[in-house]
């Protein structure tokens, strides 16, 4: 055990590092909850604006952010290629830093159009770069368990404003907020290293070794055989474009099938719902503190990416979807019958005060543990390994564009169509993320690239013996 933590330590230093970073990222998701509240306020010690905003900048504020995450991944992959890992990712903490020291110290709301907008950027670059990053200065066999803290430390970037959202002023939160990419820029500045991966794509053996030996705790000739295998890697490696793409009936539909389960993820309402999470509760009336309930949802997020790693390859990822989204699709239906029966009847919703929280708990549950993190996997195993950056292009940008599109209008639904139809309407789009996967979507694990390809394209499989398992 000592060796072991011994080999890994300097690895896992970077790793911690950079997880700074992710929760800088998924903190912005969930800003606007605590945020939006303090903004709508008429009263001068809560909101730092001369007025409350309106509904439509409440709208722009909270949608931004997925403007700029699709605008992220444009620059990040240009600076990475050109520049390195390491300096791209410094790049990542400065929109990061900055959008939340202008949203911290100036009381103007086109500020927080920038901030959003500026922090969309760096989520954007930072869902692009991050798992790069760690796959490449990771040893093969530790890829998956680094990889996982990155969710890990997402979902905790979720649950902070949560945390502490409703107990700081604006200026406050938003100063404890700048701390987390500052912190990452810090250390990592003095600390990081460059990836060997890159050093060895740009001609640098000498500084790939050396970095290696960092990494590893090991001497040159321990790490001659990883060097070795990198450089064959990149040696058999090719860049594969949107052409290759369309030639293949079965990338076509990798392509549709990435493409739609990201957008479905986005239909169903979640990235809405975790914006909007202490709007919804004040809106609901329930006996339970809106600040509280958004506390025990955000704790169920947080707790619950700790479950999905180990479940992903425990069960088939079809599996994990349909059992995922049907769960939501349920917890939907009854938040729609909960604000319908409020706002629509004269019923009174006092019996059932607890169902709002209740859903969303559940919903939250099963999202983390399955839709937040399955349409990824599928995708990352869709496409061979040249093509697997520009899958994560069309998926990211699906993501972002149709998140904008709820998060936008989401107030404008509940206003033309009522609280509860507008639950009702992501309802259906679950159930319809249920048919699509029972449908159209293989099952993909344990399966080879090859027979992935086969099933897409409605050929026989005949695992072969050099073919039969990853």
């Amino acid at each position: 055990m000592v060796v072991f933590w011994r080999k890994i330590s300097y690895t896992l230093l970077m790793i911690c590092s950079v997880d700074l970073l992710a929760t800088s990222g998924d903190i912005t998701m969930s800003w606007t909850s605590p945020m939006l509240t303090k903004l709508n306020s008429t009263d001068s010690s809560i909101n730092p604006l001369s007025r409350r905003i309106t509904d439509n900048e409440g709208a722009w504020i909270g949608s931004l952010i997925n403007i700029g995450a699709i605008l992220g991944t444009i620059p990040i992959s240009y600076l990475a290629e050109k520049f390195g890992r390491k300096i791209a990712l410094l790049c990542i903490a400065v929109p990061h830093f900055t959008s939340y020291l202008s949203m911290a110290i100036v009381k103007d709301v086109n500020i927080y159009y920038f901030g959003r907008l500026f922090g969309g950027i760096a989520v954007g670059a930072g869902y692009n770069l991050l798992p790069m990053y760690i796959a490449e200065i990771a040893q093969e066999s530790q890829r998956g368990p680094y990889s996982v803290t990155l969710g890990i430390f997402w979902a905790f970037g979720n649950f902070l404003p949560y945390l502490i959202g409703s107990f700081l002023s604006v200026f406050w939160f938003n100063f404890v907020l700048a701390l987390f990419p500052l912190a990452f820029f810090i250390s990592f500045l003095f600390l990081g290293t460059e990836t060997p991966y890159y050093l060895v794509k740009t001609g640098q053996l000498d500084k790939a070794e050396k970095v290696l030996m960092l990494l590893r705790s090991s001497g040159k000739d321990e790490v001659a055989g990883e060097l070795s295998h990198i450089r064959t890697t990149l040696a058999n490696e090719k860049q594969g474009n949107l052409l290759d793409v369309l030639k293949s009936s079965g990338l076509r539909k990798a392509l549709i099938i990435s493409v739609s389960l990201l957008a479905f993820q986005q239909f169903s309402g979640i990235n809405a719902i975790t914006f909007y999470l202490q709007p919804i509760f004040e809106s609901s009336g329930t006996e339970i503190p809106s600040d509280i309930a958004s506390l025990v949802v955000g704790a169920c997020l947080f707790s619950s990416s700790l479950v999905g790693p180990y479940v992903i390859d425990k069960f088939g990822r079809k599996t994990l979807m349909i059992s995922s989204c049907s769960i939501m699709a349920l917890c939907l239906i009854s938040m729609g019958a909960f604000f319908f029966i409020k706002e629509k009847t004269s019923l009174s919703t006092e019996p059932i005060f607890w169902l709002p929280i209740t859903s969303l708990v559940l919903l939250i549950l099963v999202f983390q543990i399955g839709v937040a993190a399955v349409p990824w996997t599928i995708s990352s195993e869709l496409f061979p390994s040249d093509l697997k950056q520009l899958a994560a292009s069309a998926t990211t940008f699906s993501c972002y564009f149709t998140s904008f599109i709820i998060t936008k209008f989401f107030t404008d639904m509940t206003t033309a169509l009522g609280t509860g139809e507008t639950f009702w309407f992501f309802a259906v789009f679950s159930i319809l993320y249920v048919i699509f996967t029972l449908f159209y979507v293989p099952e993909t694990r344990g399966k080879t690239f090859m027979e992935i390809q086969n099933i897409l394209r409605k050929t026989s499989i005949v695992p072969s013996r050099n073919n039969s398992i990853l």
